[in-house]
């Protein structure tokens, strides 16, 4: 691995936390759910993402996306650089 992939996999490269029903736009490659998330819409290489399901806190999906949004719960979408 290379000293930019470490970077992205420990967020050094920051992400965007939503506590909204708002969707979140951009480059991201894990979503981490801080309180238990439903998510309404995910756009991403993830098939059948599990929409209107309830996902538990501390859950962290991995992936590519690049929009994100929850009607309800709290989460932070890391950014993809690489």
């Amino acid at each position: 691995m290379t000293a930019k992939y470490n970077l992205q996999l420990a967020g050094e490269y920051g992400g965007k936390a939503n506590t909204s029903t708002a969707a979140v736009t951009g480059e991201f490659r894990e979503i981490l759910c801080v309180t238990a998330c439903t998510f309404s819409a995910v756009t991403g290489n993830i098939t059948d993402f599990p929409t209107g399901s309830s996902i538990a806190a501390g859950t962290r999906i991995q992936g590519v996306f690049s929009s994100i949004a929850a009607s309800s719960g709290t989460f932070i979408a890391y950014n993809r650089k690489y």
